[in-house]
Protein backbone atom coordinates (compact mmCIF):
# COMPACT_ATOMS: atom_id res chain seq x y z
CA UNK A 1 0.00 0.00 0.00
CA UNK A 2 8.07 -0.23 -4.77
CA UNK A 3 10.67 -1.40 -6.95
CA UNK A 4 12.86 -3.95 -8.98
CA UNK A 5 15.11 -2.43 -10.74
CA UNK A 6 15.95 -3.11 -14.60
CA UNK A 7 18.17 -6.00 -15.27
CA UNK A 8 21.53 -5.96 -16.44
CA UNK A 9 20.69 -6.00 -19.85
CA UNK A 10 17.92 -3.72 -20.32
CA UNK A 11 19.90 -1.17 -18.22
CA UNK A 12 22.73 -1.48 -21.27
CA UNK A 13 20.01 -0.98 -23.91
CA UNK A 14 18.87 2.26 -22.59
CA UNK A 15 22.20 3.49 -22.20
CA UNK A 16 23.28 6.39 -24.60
CA UNK A 17 25.22 5.14 -27.34
CA UNK A 18 29.01 6.16 -26.94
CA UNK A 19 30.41 8.13 -30.21
CA UNK A 20 32.88 5.94 -32.35
CA UNK A 21 36.36 7.22 -31.37
CA UNK A 22 35.57 8.00 -27.86
CA UNK A 23 37.05 5.97 -24.77
CA UNK A 24 33.57 7.25 -22.53
CA UNK A 25 30.23 8.70 -22.61
CA UNK A 26 29.52 11.71 -21.88
CA UNK A 27 29.11 11.92 -18.41
CA UNK A 28 27.17 15.19 -18.74
CA UNK A 29 24.41 13.28 -20.98
CA UNK A 30 21.59 10.52 -19.34
CA UNK A 31 19.31 8.73 -20.79
CA UNK A 32 15.34 8.65 -19.90
CA UNK A 33 16.06 5.77 -17.32
CA UNK A 34 19.12 7.08 -15.69
CA UNK A 35 17.27 10.83 -15.54
CA UNK A 36 13.76 9.19 -13.71
CA UNK A 37 15.91 7.63 -10.98
CA UNK A 38 17.80 10.46 -10.33
CA UNK A 39 15.24 12.57 -9.81
CA UNK A 40 12.53 10.49 -8.86
CA UNK A 41 10.24 10.97 -11.65
CA UNK A 42 8.40 8.44 -13.66
CA UNK A 43 8.85 7.59 -17.25
CA UNK A 44 5.72 8.12 -18.32
CA UNK A 45 5.44 11.46 -16.22
CA UNK A 46 8.83 12.81 -18.16
CA UNK A 47 7.09 12.38 -21.68
CA UNK A 48 3.93 13.22 -20.19
CA UNK A 49 5.44 16.67 -19.93
CA UNK A 50 7.36 16.81 -22.59
CA UNK A 51 4.07 16.60 -24.66
CA UNK A 52 1.77 18.90 -22.20
CA UNK A 53 4.41 21.62 -21.26
CA UNK A 54 7.32 21.37 -23.53
CA UNK A 55 9.93 20.58 -21.18
CA UNK A 56 12.33 18.86 -20.80
CA UNK A 57 13.53 18.89 -24.21
CA UNK A 58 16.06 15.94 -24.38
CA UNK A 59 18.23 15.78 -27.22
CA UNK A 60 18.30 12.54 -29.39
CA UNK A 61 21.09 9.70 -29.19
CA UNK A 62 22.13 8.34 -32.75
CA UNK A 63 19.10 5.11 -31.99
CA UNK A 64 16.96 7.63 -31.56
CA UNK A 65 16.62 7.55 -27.20
CA UNK A 66 16.07 10.72 -25.25
CA UNK A 67 19.06 12.48 -23.51
CA UNK A 68 18.78 14.88 -21.19
CA UNK A 69 21.43 17.32 -19.37
CA UNK A 70 22.52 17.81 -15.90
CA UNK A 71 20.59 21.38 -16.14
CA UNK A 72 17.76 19.15 -17.87
CA UNK A 73 18.17 16.72 -14.34
CA UNK A 74 19.13 19.90 -11.76
CA UNK A 75 15.58 21.17 -13.22
CA UNK A 76 13.66 17.83 -12.71
CA UNK A 77 15.29 17.43 -9.14
CA UNK A 78 14.15 20.64 -8.28
CA UNK A 79 10.86 20.16 -9.68
CA UNK A 80 10.71 16.94 -7.98
CA UNK A 81 10.89 19.14 -4.64
CA UNK A 82 8.31 21.18 -5.73
CA UNK A 83 5.68 18.96 -6.00
CA UNK A 84 6.57 17.05 -2.75
CA UNK A 85 6.29 21.20 -1.22
CA UNK A 86 2.64 21.15 -2.80
CA UNK A 87 2.87 22.72 -5.80
CA UNK A 88 0.59 21.78 -8.67
CA UNK A 89 3.06 20.47 -12.20
CA UNK A 90 1.21 23.32 -14.19
CA UNK A 91 2.65 25.86 -11.88
CA UNK A 92 6.40 24.52 -12.41
CA UNK A 93 7.26 22.02 -14.59
CA UNK A 94 8.70 24.67 -17.39
CA UNK A 95 10.41 27.40 -14.65
CA UNK A 96 13.54 28.25 -15.42
CA UNK A 97 16.08 26.69 -13.03
CA UNK A 98 16.63 30.03 -10.74
CA UNK A 99 12.44 30.85 -10.25
CA UNK A 100 12.29 27.07 -9.41
CA UNK A 101 14.90 26.93 -6.41
CA UNK A 102 13.27 30.63 -5.27
CA UNK A 103 10.31 29.02 -5.05
CA UNK A 104 11.33 26.04 -3.09
CA UNK A 105 13.43 28.07 -1.45
CA UNK A 106 10.15 30.16 -0.36
CA UNK A 107 7.94 27.45 0.30
CA UNK A 108 10.49 25.55 2.38
CA UNK A 109 10.87 28.53 5.00
CA UNK A 110 7.61 27.21 6.91
CA UNK A 111 8.78 24.08 7.22
CA UNK A 112 9.78 22.30 10.47
CA UNK A 113 14.09 22.18 10.55
CA UNK A 114 15.96 18.72 9.10
CA UNK A 115 18.18 19.33 11.65
CA UNK A 116 16.04 16.86 14.24
CA UNK A 117 15.41 13.23 14.10
CA UNK A 118 12.39 12.55 11.47
CA UNK A 119 9.07 11.68 12.68
CA UNK A 120 8.45 7.66 14.25
CA UNK A 121 5.51 5.91 15.15
CA UNK A 122 6.24 6.73 18.54
CA UNK A 123 6.69 10.40 18.55
CA UNK A 124 3.45 10.87 16.67
CA UNK A 125 1.38 8.54 19.36
CA UNK A 126 3.54 11.22 22.09
CA UNK A 127 1.81 14.01 20.23
CA UNK A 128 -1.69 13.16 20.03
CA UNK A 129 -0.97 12.22 23.94
CA UNK A 130 -0.41 15.69 24.72
CA UNK A 131 -2.90 16.63 22.62
CA UNK A 132 -0.12 18.88 20.72
CA UNK A 133 -1.81 19.17 17.62
CA UNK A 134 1.13 21.74 16.24
CA UNK A 135 3.60 19.02 16.69
CA UNK A 136 1.63 16.41 15.25
CA UNK A 137 0.78 18.81 11.71
CA UNK A 138 4.65 19.80 11.94
CA UNK A 139 5.99 16.44 12.39
CA UNK A 140 3.07 14.67 9.56
CA UNK A 141 4.89 17.24 6.82
CA UNK A 142 8.40 16.96 7.56
CA UNK A 143 7.69 13.41 7.43
CA UNK A 144 6.07 13.88 4.33
CA UNK A 145 8.40 16.05 2.33
CA UNK A 146 11.38 13.96 3.44
CA UNK A 147 9.90 10.80 2.51
CA UNK A 148 8.37 11.75 -0.37
CA UNK A 149 4.36 10.03 -0.82
CA UNK A 150 4.47 6.59 -1.59
CA UNK A 151 6.83 5.90 1.37
CA UNK A 152 5.07 8.14 3.95
CA UNK A 153 1.95 6.19 3.55
CA UNK A 154 3.55 2.88 4.08
CA UNK A 155 6.01 4.17 6.73
CA UNK A 156 3.60 6.59 8.65
CA UNK A 157 0.54 7.21 7.71
CA UNK A 158 -0.60 3.28 7.82
CA UNK A 159 1.33 2.18 10.76
CA UNK A 160 0.52 5.67 13.21
CA UNK A 161 -3.61 5.04 11.99
CA UNK A 162 -3.48 1.23 12.99
CA UNK A 163 -1.83 2.55 16.32
CA UNK A 164 -4.04 4.83 17.32
CA UNK A 165 -6.55 2.91 16.53
CA UNK A 166 -5.76 -0.16 18.78
CA UNK A 167 -4.24 2.24 21.92
CA UNK A 168 -8.56 3.92 21.83
CA UNK A 169 -9.24 0.18 21.65
CA UNK A 170 -7.36 -0.22 24.89
CA UNK A 171 -8.66 2.74 26.76
CA UNK A 172 -5.26 4.55 26.45
CA UNK A 173 -6.49 7.11 24.22
CA UNK A 174 -9.94 8.70 24.01
CA UNK A 175 -12.14 9.69 20.79
CA UNK A 176 -10.88 12.61 20.65
CA UNK A 177 -7.57 11.69 19.52
CA UNK A 178 -8.17 9.49 17.40
CA UNK A 179 -10.53 12.55 15.25
CA UNK A 180 -7.28 14.78 15.49
CA UNK A 181 -4.91 12.23 13.79
CA UNK A 182 -7.56 11.29 11.76
CA UNK A 183 -7.70 14.80 10.66
CA UNK A 184 -4.63 16.06 10.21
CA UNK A 185 -3.66 12.97 8.28
CA UNK A 186 -6.50 13.92 5.86
CA UNK A 187 -5.12 17.21 5.63
CA UNK A 188 -1.65 16.01 4.69
CA UNK A 189 -2.66 13.14 2.31
CA UNK A 190 -4.64 15.95 0.03
CA UNK A 191 -1.79 18.03 -0.10
CA UNK A 192 0.02 15.59 -1.71
CA UNK A 193 -2.56 14.33 -4.03
CA UNK A 194 -2.71 17.88 -4.91
CA UNK A 195 0.70 17.25 -6.45
CA UNK A 196 -0.62 15.17 -8.88
CA UNK A 197 -2.11 15.39 -12.57
CA UNK A 198 -4.30 12.63 -14.17
CA UNK A 199 -2.28 10.49 -16.98
CA UNK A 200 -3.95 10.16 -20.29
CA UNK A 201 -4.52 6.78 -21.03
CA UNK A 202 -3.97 5.62 -17.28
CA UNK A 203 -6.13 2.84 -15.88
CA UNK A 204 -8.89 4.29 -13.17
CA UNK A 205 -10.03 2.55 -9.97
CA UNK A 206 -12.67 3.64 -8.35
CA UNK A 207 -12.66 4.01 -4.37
CA UNK A 208 -15.78 3.57 -1.81
CA UNK A 209 -16.98 1.75 1.07
CA UNK A 210 -20.61 0.39 1.00
CA UNK A 211 -23.32 1.08 3.78
CA UNK A 212 -22.05 1.53 7.16
CA UNK A 213 -19.01 1.47 6.52
CA UNK A 214 -17.56 5.18 7.96
CA UNK A 215 -13.91 4.50 7.73
CA UNK A 216 -12.48 6.53 4.95
CA UNK A 217 -8.60 7.15 5.95
CA UNK A 218 -7.68 3.81 4.58
CA UNK A 219 -8.73 5.25 0.56
CA UNK A 220 -7.28 8.60 1.27
CA UNK A 221 -4.12 6.75 1.63
CA UNK A 222 -5.19 4.51 -1.05
CA UNK A 223 -5.79 7.61 -3.25
CA UNK A 224 -2.70 8.69 -3.14
CA UNK A 225 -0.51 5.44 -3.34
CA UNK A 226 -2.32 4.85 -6.65
CA UNK A 227 -1.56 8.57 -7.95
CA UNK A 228 2.24 7.71 -7.34
CA UNK A 229 1.83 4.62 -9.31
CA UNK A 230 0.33 6.50 -12.52
CA UNK A 231 -2.59 5.21 -11.66
CA UNK A 232 -6.09 7.42 -11.78
CA UNK A 233 -8.02 7.29 -8.72
CA UNK A 234 -11.73 7.87 -8.31
CA UNK A 235 -12.41 8.30 -4.96
CA UNK A 236 -16.06 7.98 -3.99
CA UNK A 237 -15.88 7.72 -0.76
CA UNK A 238 -17.66 6.33 2.60
CA UNK A 239 -20.84 4.79 3.54
CA UNK A 240 -21.66 4.14 -0.12
CA UNK A 241 -25.05 1.98 -1.91
CA UNK A 242 -23.68 -0.61 -4.00
CA UNK A 243 -25.92 0.75 -6.71
CA UNK A 244 -24.35 3.85 -6.74
CA UNK A 245 -20.48 2.68 -6.90
CA UNK A 246 -22.54 0.55 -9.85
CA UNK A 247 -23.35 3.60 -11.14
CA UNK A 248 -19.83 5.37 -10.45
CA UNK A 249 -18.22 2.54 -12.35
CA UNK A 250 -19.66 2.48 -15.20
CA UNK A 251 -20.00 6.44 -15.63
CA UNK A 252 -16.12 6.44 -15.00
CA UNK A 253 -15.77 3.62 -17.12
CA UNK A 254 -13.03 2.46 -14.35
CA UNK A 255 -11.24 -0.50 -14.85
CA UNK A 256 -11.10 -1.75 -11.01
CA UNK A 257 -13.20 -0.91 -7.91
CA UNK A 258 -11.77 -0.94 -4.37
CA UNK A 259 -13.49 -1.31 -1.46
CA UNK A 260 -12.22 -1.12 2.01
CA UNK A 261 -13.69 -3.52 4.64
CA UNK A 262 -13.16 -2.91 8.26
CA UNK A 263 -14.14 -4.65 11.58
CA UNK A 264 -17.32 -2.31 11.82
CA UNK A 265 -18.34 -3.77 8.56
CA UNK A 266 -21.09 -6.00 8.52
CA UNK A 267 -19.29 -9.52 6.69
CA UNK A 268 -22.27 -10.73 5.82
CA UNK A 269 -24.22 -8.11 4.46
CA UNK A 270 -20.80 -7.14 2.44
CA UNK A 271 -20.25 -10.50 0.65
CA UNK A 272 -23.97 -10.09 -0.21
CA UNK A 273 -23.08 -6.95 -1.82
CA UNK A 274 -20.01 -7.55 -3.59
CA UNK A 275 -21.51 -10.59 -5.19
CA UNK A 276 -24.19 -8.55 -6.38
CA UNK A 277 -21.74 -5.87 -7.97
CA UNK A 278 -20.12 -8.72 -9.58
CA UNK A 279 -23.31 -9.96 -11.03
CA UNK A 280 -23.96 -5.73 -12.31
CA UNK A 281 -20.26 -4.85 -12.94
CA UNK A 282 -18.81 -5.30 -16.90
CA UNK A 283 -16.77 -9.15 -16.35
CA UNK A 284 -13.52 -7.18 -16.84
CA UNK A 285 -13.70 -5.12 -13.81
CA UNK A 286 -12.30 -6.96 -10.82
CA UNK A 287 -13.15 -6.01 -7.38
CA UNK A 288 -10.16 -4.88 -5.36
CA UNK A 289 -11.52 -5.60 -1.52
CA UNK A 290 -9.15 -4.14 1.10
CA UNK A 291 -9.13 -3.18 4.78
CA UNK A 292 -8.22 -5.28 8.50
CA UNK A 293 -11.74 -7.46 7.49
CA UNK A 294 -11.09 -8.52 3.79
CA UNK A 295 -9.79 -11.47 4.09
CA UNK A 296 -12.75 -12.76 6.10
CA UNK A 297 -15.00 -12.35 3.73
CA UNK A 298 -16.00 -15.61 2.49
CA UNK A 299 -15.91 -14.73 -1.46
CA UNK A 300 -14.39 -16.90 -4.26
CA UNK A 301 -14.65 -15.47 -7.45
CA UNK A 302 -11.92 -14.87 -10.09
CA UNK A 303 -13.07 -11.62 -10.49
CA UNK A 304 -12.47 -10.28 -6.34
CA UNK A 305 -9.05 -10.02 -5.21
CA UNK A 306 -7.99 -9.31 -1.64
CA UNK A 307 -5.57 -6.45 -0.94
CA UNK A 308 -3.44 -7.16 2.85
CA UNK A 309 -0.42 -5.88 1.79
CA UNK A 310 1.60 -3.17 -0.05
CA UNK A 311 2.75 -5.92 -2.46
CA UNK A 312 -0.95 -7.53 -3.18
CA UNK A 313 -1.52 -3.75 -3.98
CA UNK A 314 1.51 -3.46 -6.67
CA UNK A 315 0.29 -7.06 -8.08
CA UNK A 316 -3.54 -5.59 -8.35
CA UNK A 317 -1.38 -2.59 -10.35
CA UNK A 318 0.65 -4.76 -12.49
CA UNK A 319 -2.51 -6.66 -13.43
CA UNK A 320 -3.94 -3.62 -14.61
CA UNK A 321 -1.81 -2.75 -16.69
CA UNK A 322 -0.91 -6.09 -18.36
CA UNK A 323 -4.67 -6.10 -18.64
CA UNK A 324 -5.00 -9.24 -16.24
CA UNK A 325 -7.36 -9.22 -12.69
Amino acid sequence: MIRSSAKAASERAKRVPTPRGTAKPDASRHSIRVTSRRTGIELDTLRMWERRYGFPKPERSEGGSRVYSDADVESLKLISRALELGHRPGEVVGKPRTELMKLVAATSEGLPTMSGPLATVDSLVAAIGRDDIVALRAELRQAAVVLGAKRFVMDIAQPIALRVGELWAEGKLEVRHEHMLSECLSSQLRVLMSAYEEREGAARVLLATLPNERHGLGLEMIEVYLAVSQITPRLLGVDTPAEQIVKAARSHAVHAVGLLVTGASDLKATAKRVQWMLAELPRRVPIWVGGGAAAQLELEDDAVRVIATWTDLDAAIGALRTGGR
